[in-house]
């Protein structure tokens, strides 16, 4: 008990000096233009943080997904015409303009992957405006270009 009153004598001698002095009582620091402690501040905005911002929606033009692959794209320009990403459009021009419009499309209901050629459904979920997951459609496009 002895011990407890002569640290809280010698921590109170201690707070009066730093007043004294001109620095923060609680961390001897010297205080801001501002008449408060660096640490003061810090140790109050730990307390007692603000309201925490919502998530904001990007400035700037559309988002979407691509038709083909589901990257999400800016929708503008070719993008606004065919909703295909840059890759997507190059490679369709390179197929010819058949790719783009093929009757593979999923049907409005199709909640799953109807496989490779369409004989085996895998239960994936299809890309969107195609009837088969990324998977089959990366091994679709291997046997084109094969």
């Amino acid at each position: 008990m002895c011990a407890e009153i002569v640290q809280d004598k010698a921590t109170a001698r201690r707070r009066a000096q730093r007043i004294e002095q001109g620095l923060c009582p609680d961390h001897s620091t010297r205080p801001s233009l501002a008449g408060r402690c660096a640490d003061c501040v810090l140790d109050d905005a730990i307390r007692n943080p603000g309201p925490v911002p919502g998530p904001r929606e990007p400035e700037g033009p559309p988002r979407g997904s691509c038709g083909d692959c589901g990257a999400r794209i800016i929708v503008v320009s070719r993008a606004l015409e065919d909703g295909l990403c840059k890759l997507c459009r190059e490679e369709a021009a390179a197929l010819g303009a058949a790719v783009v419009s093929t009757p593979t499309a999923a049907p409005a209901g199709q909640e799953s992957c109807s496989g490779q050629d369409g004989t085996v459904p895998c239960g994936r979920k299809p890309l969107p405006s195609r009837s088969v997951c990324g998977v089959h459609r990366v091994q679709e496009l291997a046997g084109e270009v094969a």
